[in-house]
């Protein structure tokens, strides 16, 4: 080859080219992006917000075609015209979508290859970490210290490791060069942050697959499938006993429910549950996430054969305004002390009143009317004779005619429901229709008892249970009492509380915790324990100390501290920052 001729460069070949344009090489180079990856999360987080805020299909009711449009036609009372939308777009299910799941595998892949692409590197430099650099590296290095007098090498190495450095040394003339590398393995820990992310995915690919809720309203004795009834690994679930604690201003001290759990018609579990403390069966928590005082059992049997015909509980979930009265006679005898129901409608001066009727001891009837819209209680009785009673009270309110004194005491809410399909008399019509049932004599918490809806002691006596609809008086049972109406006997069984149970199975729990753990090892190892690397170059009378640490470690000043350790004066001037 001539001196000074230039060397003709040659034309890249095709591999070359191709490998300039690989597709794969460029997805490989954004998936190791971190700006995708923040990307990716932020719309993770996104759309995990709306799956949050917007109402979610039941687990109990996905894959049920009729329960899913009921469900979703309860929807367009909130969301209105806009409800389809958000149906097409799938945001009433976002976790069960095939989208957010592609979103969490491409998530998956990113930080994984992220992980892999710099793993080799990193382990390089815990494993093979630099020992030796160049001399203007000790000028021009981040952290840096330098320091007048001779230091004996020995006396420098002693110090590091005093500090936890593992130290290496080289001659070379009459210079020594040092290396030192403290918590080299903490460089791993930005991995267990990146890997938490990975374990945080799975946990929510493995709740999206496996996980359950059912929630069940059971009656006391009454039992409830946890599945939908085809399910070959069905669970039955018993309420035994609801217990409920009130205080005097109507706060709940405490719910438990004894419960028994069945699987193949056998008993596999007895147990309490609380808010916070579940039953637990074979992944599977029972937690009570509710309590109702107000239930009636109420049997309907053929008077001539003993069949059953009807038995169920009612939930008494409703509420009819109810007056309680005292009334007293001339003798001081307590003639009434009971609430008053008003079981009729009535309509007069264009006012709308519920009304009912009673009867004192001696056969006086009195007539009762309640405003609907509210106002006072109209009493009076259907008699012409000057000392009838004839007034309007407020709650508090006395009124006196002849030898009476009545009191309106305050007025009660009653525990009621209307109950559809009840086997009605020959004298209602026969057949199935609505029936009224009203409970008194109770004080029991209800769905407001923490604001305070307990405002009475609990009376004495038993509760009683009224029945509207079967005649044209109304019918009052006790617990135990029956009563038999053109055939059929209608027998009130007693009083009977209501838990909601929760059943839910979610088996990424250990996995969350695990990724839990790693993130928060991960960010301790990060920011309180981060790796430390030093280079020193020790001549006869100078003491050079380079270093690498994060900003947040405040390297530099440790360097100067380690320098004066092993004996050197350390320079105040711009040469060290």
């Amino acid at each position: 080859m001539e001196a000074g001729k230039a060397v003709p460069q040659r034309a890249p070949g095709w591999s070359r080219t191709l490998s300039l344009i690989n597709p794969l090489r460029a997805v490989w180079w954004l998936f190791t992006s971190v700006r995708f990856a923040v990307l990716l999360l932020a719309l993770l987080v996104l759309l995990s917000l709306a799956g949050v805020v917007v109402p979610q299909v039941p687990s109990n009711v996905r894959g049920d075609a009729m329960a899913e449009a009921q469900w979703l036609d309860r929807q367009h009372e909130r969301f209105g015209f806009a409800t389809d939308a958000i149906d097409a777009a799938g945001l009433f299910d976002v976790f069960h979508q095939r989208w957010f799941a592609l979103l969490l595998t491409v998530t998956v892949v990113s930080t994984g290859s992220y992980i892999v692409s710099r793993f080799p590197g990193v382990w390089r430099t815990i494993t093979r970490p630099r020992r030796r650099v160049p001399d203007r590296y000790f000028d021009l290095a981040p952290h840096r210290v330098r320091a007048e007098g001779a230091v004996d090498p020995e006396a420098l190495s002693a110090v590091l490791r005093a500090r936890r450095y593992k130290v290496y040394t080289e001659a070379s003339g009459t210079d020594s060069y040092l290396f030192a590398d403290r918590f080299q393995w903490a460089q791993l820990g930005t991995f267990l942050t990146h890997a938490s992310v990975i374990v945080f995915i799975l946990s929510a690919v493995v709740s999206r697959m496996d996980a359950y809720s059912a929630p069940l309203f059971l009656s006391e004795g009454a039992t409830l499938p946890v599945f939908p009834v085809k399910n070959p690994g069905q669970m039955q679930v018993q309420l035994i006993n609801a217990h409920a604690e009130f205080a005097d201003d109507g706060q709940p001290l405490n719910y438990r429910a004894d419960l028994a759990i069945f699987q193949d018609g056998a008993e596999v579990l007895r147990c309490s549950s609380t808010v916070n403390s579940p039953c637990a069966y074979r992944g599977f928590h029972f937690y009570q996430a509710a309590y109702f005082g107000y239930g009636a059992t109420l049997v309907v049997r053929e008077a001539a054969t003993g069949n059953v015909v009807y038995r169920e509980t009612a939930a008494l979930a409703e509420k009819t305004p109810s007056p309680h009265i005292r009334i007293i006679g001339s003798d001081g005898v307590v003639l009434l002390d009971d609430t008053v129901l008003l079981t009729e409608s009535a309509g007069a001066q264009d006012r709308e009143y519920r009304a009912g009727l009673l009867r004192l001891p001696d056969g006086t009837p009195l007539t009762f009317w309640l405003p609907v819209e509210g106002g006072d209680l109209v009493v009076f009785e259907p008699s012409s004779g000057k000392d009838a009673i004839r007034t309007s009270l407020a709650p508090g309110g006395r009124y006196t005619a002849g030898d009476l004194s009545l009191e309106f005491v305050r007025l009660e809410d009653v525990p009621s429901a209307v109950v559809p399909e009840f086997p009605l008399p020959e004298a209602a019509g026969g057949g199935l229709g609505d029936a009224l049932f009203l409970m008194t004599n109770v004080v029991y918490g209800t769905d407001r008892t923490s604001g305070g809806d307990v405002s009475a002691a609990a009376p004495p006596g038993e509760p009683r249970l009224t029945l509207v609809g079967l005649q044209p008086q109304s019918i009052t049972l006790a617990p135990g009492e029956s009563i038999e109406v053109d055939g059929l006997e209608y027998g009130f069984e007693g009083q009977r509380e209501f838990v909601g149970i929760e059943a839910k199975r979610d088996r990424s729990d250990n996995l969350v915790w695990i990724g839990a753990a790693a993130i928060v090892v991960g960010l301790m190892i990060t920011f309180w324990v981060p790796r430390r690397r030093l280079w020193a170059r020790i001549t006869g009378a100078q003491l050079s100390l380079a270093g690498q640490a994060p900003g947040h470690a405040n390297y530099t000043r440790e360097l100067a501290d380690i320098a004066v350790a092993a004996g050197a004066r350390v320079k105040d001037d711009g040469d060290n920052d």
